[in-house]
């Protein structure tokens, strides 16, 4: 076969230079509020140890979850590099319907969530294997100097590749404490912002993990599928953040099965945000692939009513509604139905050509 396909190798113990050649799961866990925290603990310490590729059990392997402990930990699960639910024989079934309509709602809206990221997933182990940089990060890589981040308060925090903060807590808790860090934060379900450098005590409900995005990000996505089968459409979603810091982000593409990249067959594109120029950049692609995307649907997330122009000419915006997540069905009449959760953003669709595209906004 001169056009092998690349192996799946998934192993539970290694040695220092593992991550070449498999992924790695932590073992057999229990299904505790507890072990789901001291798993988060686990993947990024690999991820300091150099695995970017890593996983647990969702839902545990031993024991049966509750409602709010699987709940919450499918969300999480969704910001892992290897996302998979796995439980023992002699166990409940951990599928999420088996917990009722409610969790099955809130497993669609994460596991859909994770589908339309897969672009940013993706460019970010295409990353991993050029730099070490893993996936899952601890705060201490990107904020080593801030001692906030070192405070067992906040030990389970992390990001998801350079520009997604995950706070994960306990599915049975009301409340929860918090730390941002340096920069401002764009809340991903509203878009309100939170500054840096700041502890929070946030209300907490299972049905909705707390994430942010950093500022001045660029977020990859593409339309919703059902599995990586199915090809999605040929629009892809940058969703763009404003912010006051300069940030770089390398989009990358390959057909995601052979090793044909070997021989130049993939779409590499850096995107660089210049907040002092106020322009984004898309730099010219390299790569011998054509990008399965045709055009680029840009969101712009925090800016105002203004002006853009793509490589000198006028674009007019869209306002536009948009959510990542569906509101949950009411199904407790003791309990407030959650509301609608969106943000207004505004949009232009651009043809995805492979030479520069420099986006510039007015301040």
């Amino acid at each position: 076969n001169l056009f092998p396909q690349r192996p799946f190798v998934l192993t539970r113990s290694g040695y220092a230079g593992v991550q070449r050649y498999a992924a790695l799961w932590t073992g057999d866990n229990v299904s505790d509020e507890e072990h789901m925290l001291l798993g988060i603990r686990l993947l990024t310490s690999l991820g300091l140890s150099g695995v970017a590729f890593s996983g647990m059990d969702v839902g545990g392997f031993t024991e049966n979850a509750s409602v709010e402990l699987f709940a919450r930990w499918i969300q999480l699960g969704a910001f892992f590099p290897y996302f998979r639910s796995h439980t023992n024989i002699n166990t409940n079934a951990a599928e999420p319907w088996n917990f009722g309509e409610e969790v099955t709602e809130i497993a669609r809206n994460f596991i859909g969530l994770r589908y339309r990221l897969l672009p940013y997933i993706y460019s970010h182990f295409y990353a991993a294997t050029q730099n070490g940089m893993p996936l899952m990060r601890s705060l201490a890589i990107d904020y080593t100097h801030d001692d906030k981040i070192f405070d067992s308060r906040f030990q389970n925090q992390f990001l998801m590749g350079a520009s997604v903060l995950v706070l994960p807590f306990r599915g049975d808790a009301s409340y929860g404490e918090a730390y941002f860090p340096k920069g401002k934060w764009y809340n991903l379900f509203h878009d309100k912002i939170q500054n840096g450098e700041e502890e929070k005590i946030l209300k907490l409900h299972y049905s909705r993990l707390p994430v942010f995005i950093k500022e001045s990000s660029i977020i990859p996505m593409q339309s919703l599928i059902q599995s990586t089968v199915e090809k999605p459409k040929e629009q892809l979603y940058l969703h763009i953040y404003k912010g006051e810091q300069n940030s770089y982000f390398v989009y990358y593409e390959d057909d995601g099965e052979s090793y044909q990249y070997q021989n130049g067959d993939y779409y590499k594109r850096g995107m660089h945000y210049d907040a002092v120029e106020k322009k984004i950049t898309l730099e010219d692609v390299k790569g011998e692939a054509s990008s399965k995307f045709k055009e680029l649907k840009l969101m712009f997330h925090g800016f105002k009513e203004q002006q853009i122009s793509v490589n000198g000419e006028s674009m007019e915006l869209e306002g536009e509604f948009h959510s990542f997540i569906k509101p949950i069905s009411h199904f407790d009449p003791h309990v407030e139905a959650n509301p609608v959760i969106g943000t207004d953003v505004y949009t232009c669709t651009i043809k995805n050509v492979r030479e520069k595209i420099i986006i510039r906004y007015t301040a």
